[in-house]
């Protein structure tokens, strides 16, 4: 009898060891899948915080070109933000009327990033706003004119006139706008055997000089740094067997107004 109940206590104490090892197991498991489930919720934490830190970057990046006077190519490099940081760039993919931004979000950071998500928005078309088109109801005159095509309709306002020279070869186009403007672009629609182009300004009508920095972006449309003037002067290498002719010559104050950009195309890096 006494063997007996020394063998069923021996028994009990295996049984509860056996069930004490069971439960410890179960309970590192499920620390272990705790911790598993704790991490994975921080690493979509981090990685939604890279995203949003992108997206961050891309409206600073729109804001910037419509609002700051930027133009593209532009970028800003490891802008700090929260928890992160992010890296931006605009770039020209169409002569001055096309970009896309690129934007990435680091946490902590670009250098040793524990996540790290990109967004892109692409083929944005950009628009500048001029304001008005100063060249309307401004004085025109040319080095000549035909009779049927004469200065004044290279500021009418109208696609369908042109102005054209009576003389060939090299010309000039030059406009008054009776008192002092402001201008700091220049558009040449619908030329025709002109080789290349010089812009002139003068305030007196007599002593010119010409614009600093011009770009031509795109074609035949011309931006230089702003000056103030009440005469505009267009001169034109023109081949000497051919006549000068433009439908408009127009001129604006681009600061005047604001760039507009288009909806590009998303698409994101996870």
């Amino acid at each position: 009898m006494y063997q007996l109940k020394k063998d069923k206590g021996a028994t009990l104490i295996i049984f509860t060891f056996v069930i004490m090892v069971g439960l410890i197991g179960v309970l590192v498991a499920y620390s272990d899948m705790v911790s598993s489930e704790i991490r994975s919720a921080g690493a979509g934490l981090r990685n939604i915080q890279a995203f949003w830190l992108a997206e961050a970057g891309l409206a600073k990046a729109r804001w910037a070109l419509t609002t700051d006077e930027q133009t593209v190519p532009w970028d800003e490099l490891d802008f700090e933000l929260g928890n992160g940081t992010f890296t931006v760039s605009a770039t020209d993919e169409g002569g001055g009327t096309v970009t896309t931004i690129t934007s990435d979000g680091y946490i902590p950071d670009d250098t040793n990033p524990v996540a790290q998500r990109r967004v892109v928005e692409a083929d944005i078309s950009i628009s500048a706003g001029g304001g008005t088109n100063l060249s309307l109801g401004a004085a025109a005159s040319a080095s000549s004119e035909s009779g049927a095509h004469p200065a004044s309709d290279a500021n009418d306002g109208s696609g369908s006139s042109k102005w054209q020279a009576s003389d060939k070869g090299d010309a000039w186009l030059k406009l008054d706008f009776g008192s002092s403007a402001t201008f700091d672009s220049v558009v040449v629609n619908g030329q025709k055997n002109i080789n290349s182009v010089t812009i002139e300004y003068s305030t007196n009508g007599v002593t010119y000089q010409e614009v600093t920095n011009p770009q031509e972006s795109p074609d035949w449309t011309y931006t230089f740094d702003s000056v103030e003037a009440r005469y505009l002067k267009l001169n034109m290498a023109v081949n000497s067997n051919k006549k000068a002719e433009i439908n408009e010559f127009e001129s604006y104050n681009t600061a005047a107004g604001s760039t507009t950009l288009g909806q590009g195309e998303f698409s994101t890096v996870w």
